[in-house]
């Protein structure tokens, strides 16, 4: 037997689940298109930098966005791919290339996953 207070916050805890399955939906498409454009931005100018920056950040900003996994864990990943990525490309350490990739990552993978909590709240005020 269900009380009434306990109908409500099943609403409205299904209304927000909904809610965040819209949010899903739209970054699903999002990530990819946000992760293409970043690779552009940040990879280091061969094949497999681009290639690999691509994967790595799609597969990131989706575990962080969507899964909504640890963000450190994936601070983490980034840095030892920009590292690796960085010391493949250039032969040795190169500090602009590293800066340059590893910045452009991690502010965006921090807005997904510091913004995620703040635009499912928003969402649910505005929908009152």
């Amino acid at each position: 037997m269900v009380n009434p207070d306990q109908k409500e916050m099943f609403d409205v805890l299904e209304k927000q689940r909904q809610h965040q399955l819209q949010v899903d939906r739209a970054l699903k498409i999002v990530i990819p298109i946000v992760a293409f454009l970043l690779t552009v931005i940040c990879s280091n100018l061969n094949i497999w930098s681009t290639l690999f920056t691509f994967v790595v950040l799609w597969v990131a900003l989706y575990a962080v966005g969507i899964k909504r996994l640890p963000l450190w864990h994936w601070v983490t990943v980034i840095l030892v791919y920009c590292l690796i990525d960085n010391i493949l490309s250039y032969g040795s350490f190169h500090s602009s290339g590293f800066s340059r990739q590893f910045g452009s990552m991690f502010i965006f993978l921090g807005v997904m996953g510091v913004g995620r909590p703040y635009f499912d709240r928003w969402l649910m005020k505005k929908e009152n």
